[in-house]
């Protein structure tokens, strides 16, 4: 049996209470930066890409350029669809100090991960409805 994720959101229009239920699509594109790991003194991110089939994944580092992240097992995964994609990318050695760090999931068909101010997802207020892009801080001493 399938599972059909849905929200109820209420909304108020007039005088009148109107609830609207939406179904939560498991085609999303979402990515994530989990972890950053030191090994000698150069830095490398990691993370995750699910929702729809991944075909790429970039990282910006601040409000530097999007930059070519690598995907995990690429050629065992490539026709698996729908599942999760590990991805790494090579910070090198950045400067110390807070930077903010964050992803954006492609897909085969060109789409990409939206932001959060994106109009398609900004007023999406539940964690399985808003798939924009997460920025995660990171103190490098």
């Amino acid at each position: 049996m399938a599972r059909d994720y849905v929200t109820i959101r209420e909304e108020q229009r007039g005088d009148e209470t109107v609830w609207t239920f939406a179904t939560v699509s498991h085609d999303r594109l979402k990515s994530a930066p989990a972890k950053v790991t030191r090994r000698q003194n150069r830095y490398i991110l990691m993370g995750a890409a699910w929702g729809a089939p991944i075909a790429a994944v970039q990282v910006q580092i601040d409000t530097g350029p999007w930059r070519a992240a690598n995907l995990e097992n690429c050629e065992l995964l490539r026709d698996r669809g729908y599942a999760w994609r590990f991805w790494r990318f090579d910070w090198g050695t950045p400067t110390s100090g807070k930077h903010r760090v964050r992803s954006r999931a492609i897909d085969i068909n060109g789409n990409v991960q939206p932001t959060p101010e994106n109009p398609a997802v900004a007023d999406r207020r539940t964690y399985w409805e808003n798939n924009g892009q997460i920025t995660r801080r990171v103190r490098i001493t």
